[in-house]
């Protein structure tokens, strides 16, 4: 007998079942996917605090680039090292208005600042305001008919500039920048009225450009080729630099007189070797006092070549240490940044390898860097608050904790930052030759070996790094300590030495190379 008919409704009960199943599975994984995300605070909670030494005198770290949750605020400042992050551009109308409301992101701020001044330490990045309203000819660079210039150094009539901007001039009267120290100052001492303020930033980039990009303006305009003279344009305009962000920085220090740090954005030794026209930095020994300490910026493959190259971050370090230690500023606060995502450039896309990038810290603190700012320069996907896979944190969250990580590392380390000096090696840097390399040779350039010592004891405080990411022991000679054998690691190594029975002792410092305070038992602070 035949079997009957299987009627429509019949043959689609296994299908209907099928897909339910499949349905049930789809959101079951996709629900079992997000529990396993998390948010930049919570993974803070789940990773080890960094050891900082009690009573370490090192400044709090800082960052630039939009601005962070209040929550992640607040646990960066109060484990990481951090101090808490104000947020945009502190302007008289946004200052005055958020600080008008208790319920601001900038009244919690600053009142939690003031209930723990000694933990939460508050940075501010000052206004980068400029006059515009009935300014005097003589700011601007202009022809010999007395028409303004454009960048371009073609002549405007004054009244429609288009969408050229004008070029600010060198021999521009000190009202210009007296008002532009008012716009800095005056916001700052209405947040200095709520609490103290630990670090104010300068981002800089603004007022007077650099001769590469001025230069065809200046040179049309009658008024300020009298006043260059024979000097060379990096010189003259250098000097000029100098006086108008040496009169900002005098106002923004008069309005907070009890910080830490100001810190004008940049402002290092030689830290773009080769690129003059480009860089106030070979001018230093005019702008140093513009900035409370030097200000070498470093970004991961931004006119550089990473960590191994020609012109790799690290040799860019010790090039611009021999004109800030031959100025008397030996020690810096530097502006970092471990790369951001930049699709024109091959390999590792911008972004640096977080291990190396922890060797390349190691060495920077050991050349004379107390603290930083953790730049980034591109907007995550979903902002800064975004949540992600719990084992997959965002690079610009891995850079900071990086940076904390060792800048625990040196709070128990900082008598040989304050009171020690970066020891000369017997060679003369590549980048810079009138300055020794600061490094001791190990016979391979991607070997790295940095060397401190105390000025009143026979201590040495040695940073051994592979750049490559390589590990391997490297055999170095330094003065007075002798033939000494380090082992070399991509997330570096930070050797303690002494001499012991007339032999060099070294011991390691950092036995956890990516939590290098870890089993350390000073409390936190």
């Amino acid at each position: 007998m035949k079997n009957p008919p299987i009627s429509k409704l019949q043959r689609s009960i296994p299908i209907s079942l099928f897909l339910i199943f499949m349905l049930a599975l789809i959101v079951s994984t996709t629900a079992f996917a997000q529990s396993d995300n998390t948010t930049v605070s919570k993974y803070l909670q789940s990773q080890p605090n960094p050891v900082f030494r009690a009573g370490h005198t090192l400044p709090p770290l800082t960052r630039y680039g939009w601005s962070l949750g209040y929550d992640v605020r607040v646990a960066m400042a109060k484990n990481w090292g951090y101090a808490l992050e104000y947020g945009g551009y502190a302007t008289e109308s946004d200052v005055q208005k958020d600080l008008a409301d208790p319920n601001s992101m900038a009244s919690k701020l600053c009142a939690l600042t003031a209930s723990d001044p000694k933990r939460y330490k508050l940075a501010v990045i000052c206004s980068r305001e400029l006059p515009t309203k009935n300014l005097p000819p003589e700011a601007w660079a202009r022809d010999k008919d007395g028409k303004y210039l454009n960048g371009k150094a073609q002549s405007l009539d004054g009244t429609s500039w288009g969408e050229d901007t004008l070029v600010w001039s060198p021999e521009a009267p000190d009202s210009i920048w007296l008002e532009a120290g008012r716009l800095r100052a005056d916001p700052l001492r209405k947040i200095r009225a709520k609490c103290p303020i630990a670090i104010v930033l300068n981002g800089g980039e603004y007022g007077l450009g650099v001769p590469g990009f001025a230069k065809t303006a200046w040179e049309a305009d009658p008024r300020i080729m009298k006043a260059k003279g024979d000097r060379s344009w990096f010189e003259y305009t250098s000097i000029r630099k100098a006086h108008s962000e040496i009169l900002i920085a005098n106002a923004v220090r008069a309005a907070v007189p009890d910080r830490q740090l100001y810190i004008y954005y940049s402002l290092s030794g030689n830290i773009y070797s080769g690129m003059k026209d480009f860089d106030w930095g070979s001018a230093y020994e005019n702008l140093k006092t513009a900035s409370d300490l030097p200000s070498d910026e470093l970004y991961y493959r931004h006119f550089n070549d990473g960590f191994v190259g020609n012109k790799d971050m690290l040799s860019l370090v010790l090039s611009a240490k021999g004109v800030e230690i031959s100025n008397g500023n030996p020690l810096t606060y530097a502006w970092l940044c471990g790369g951001w995502p930049r699709e024109n450039l091959n390999g590792d896309k911008g972004l640096s390898d977080i291990t190396s990038y922890t060797g390349f810290l190691k060495c920077f603190y050991t050349a004379g860097m107390v603290g930083g700012n953790a730049g980034y320069y591109d907007y995550p996907k979903g902002g800064f608050d975004a949540e992600f896979p719990a084992d997959q944190p965002p690079h610009w969250l891995r850079q900071m904790m990086a940076l904390s990580q060792v800048h625990a590392l040196f709070s128990h380390l900082e008598p040989f930052l304050r009171k020690g000096d970066l020891l000369p090696g017997p060679d003369k840097g590549h980048l810079f030759k009138e300055f020794p390399a600061y490094e001791f040779p190990t016979g391979d350039p991607t070997a790295r070996v940095i060397a401190r010592k105390m000025r009143s004891k026979s201590q040495w405080l040695i940073t051994a790094w592979a750049a490559d990411g390589k590990d391997r022991n490297v055999t170095v000679s330094i003065p007075q300590l002798g033939h000494i054998t380090l082992n070399a690691r991509g997330c570096g190594t930070v050797y303690q030495a002494k001499i012991v029975g007339g032999k060099p002792v070294i011991v390691i410092k950092d036995v956890d190379g990516l939590h290098p305070t870890k089993g350390y038992k000073m409390s936190s602070g």
